[in-house]
């Protein structure tokens, strides 16, 4: 019988030569940025509980068809200027329309 001995080498180097290279192709995404897309999605920005209350109090102009608050008001979440019309609160009204309502 052959000595299998020296295959079961060739087939743990194999195996180690594959990590290697996944290990080498997630360091070289790290570093070219891959990761930035992340750290800017919007979900950090809404688990907040300052976010979480724009958003309920943007819901209840959006129901009582406030357009004063609806439309004008500004808040501040994380250092942001926000209003109620911003895509990351995920707020969605169509029973208020701010097309032509000046805030004064």
């Amino acid at each position: 019988m052959k000595n299998k001995r020296g295959m079961e080498i060739a087939f743990s180097t194999i195996i180690y030569i594959i990590i290697g290279l996944i290990v080498l192709i997630g360091i070289i995404y790290l570093v070219t940025g891959g990761f930035k897309k992340f750290g800017t999605t919007a979900a950090p920005f809404t688990d907040t509980a300052q976010a979480s209350s724009v958003k309920q109090a943007c819901d209840l102009a959006c129901m009582n068809q406030d357009k004063m608050t609806y439309c004008c008001k500004s808040y501040t979440i994380d250092d942001k200027s926000v209003n109620c019309r911003d895509t990351r609160l995920d707020v969605k009204c169509a029973a208020v329309d701010c097309g032509g309502f000046a805030c004064g």
